[in-house]
């Protein structure tokens, strides 16, 4: 691969970094405002039009607070674990194609890597909350590893079957291969699972088990604080957009619609604009989904997807296998 002026500028800029963090306030925004409807609330008034900008306020008010190290924490991985943290769902929004149906970066086996993504994302955030040596962290640790241990498999077999269907292994090739029909046409199954796996992977509500503020306080991120803390919670916000743009990528066509334009200008707009909706449409549906329900226990959420989504997973794999032939 050759890194040309160009491909730096669109891999920090657009469709890269600058625009999939934007798309994080965004959501952020959008799920306060939800909630708050919900609940019979306002939500963010102040800051901007309707409140839009508030999440950024708060990024920003945040980050310039005071920045508090508990003595017996691991200083090293405290200072640079959140970093390496928030590079994981960054990388991996590289690979997924936005403005064409091919990526900025791709792979014919990219796939592999998102899988990659998500496990080390749940490592760094189970070192983080280890590190901070919190006796609240460490309870919030031990739930998140549970859980991750439950819903890793669904998850990643629910990943498999637009594979299946495609027959590739690359975001890219899994988009073109939906020119004709999204999977989620035929394989609905296997996309209500990774829409419920991702929201055990947030840790969003009826899954907010390792960051349950009632019980341990602010769950794994207890003991962080000032800049450590805005940039933990910024990749939080940066992994909802990754699962709900890998979710319209492998389930929904990806940048692809019904209109197709010949000019280059005209078709970057447009793909940029159907990806959009699609994410937006994603989100809105998980945060529509926390939002109306409450949380469970921890043995409720590994008997969910250990005795009822995995065998589903198995399943729509399965029919995906016969589709494939």
């Amino acid at each position: 691969m050759n890194l040309t002026p160009l491909l730096v500028a669109e891999i920090l800029l657009f469709p890269g970094l600058t625009f999939f963090v934007f798309m994080a306030f965004i959501l952020e925004w959008l799920e306060r405002k939800t909630a708050a409807r919900v609940q019979g609330r306002r939500g963010p008034v102040v800051a901007g039009p309707f409140g839009i900008v508030q999440p950024v306020a708060d990024f920003f008010k945040l980050s310039m607070k005071e920045e508090i190290v508990p003595e017996e924490s691991d200083k090293f991985i405290m200072r640079w674990g959140p970093p390496l943290y928030f590079a994981a769902p960054a990388a991996g929004l590289v690979f997924v194609p936005v403005i064409a149906l091919s990526a900025l970066i791709q792979n014919q086996f990219d796939l592999f890597f998102m899988f990659f993504i998500l496990s080390f994302t749940t490592l760094m955030a189970s070192l983080l909350g280890y590190a901070s040596a919190g006796r609240y962290s460490t309870v919030a640790v031990g739930r998140l590893v549970l859980q991750y241990s439950s819903y890793e498999i669904p998850m990643l077999l629910s990943m498999i079957v637009p594979a299946v269907l495609s027959g590739k292994l690359s975001l890219s090739g899994i988009v073109a291969a939906q020119s004709g029909h999204w999977f989620v046409l035929f394989a609905p199954v296997g996309f209500a699972v990774f829409i419920i796996a991702a929201l055990a992977e947030l840790e969003k509500p009826p899954f907010d088990i390792p960051s349950a503020s009632t019980e341990i306080v602010g769950g794994w991120m207890t003991e962080f604080s000032g800049n450590t803390l805005a940039y933990v919670k910024l990749t939080k916000n940066l992994s909802y957009v990754f699962l709900s743009a890998l979710s319209a990528t492998l389930f929904l066509g990806g940048p692809q619609g019904p209109i197709f334009v010949s000019g280059a200008m005209a078709a970057v707009v447009l793909h940029t604009f159907y990806f959009t909706v699609k994410l937006l449409f994603v989100a809105f549906l998980i945060f529509a989904i926390r939002t109306a329900l409450a949380r469970v226990k921890i043995d409720q959420a590994t008997r969910l997807f250990w005795t009822i989504l995995t065998p589903l997973a198995l399943v729509q794999l399965g029919v995906a296998v016969i589709l494939g032939w």
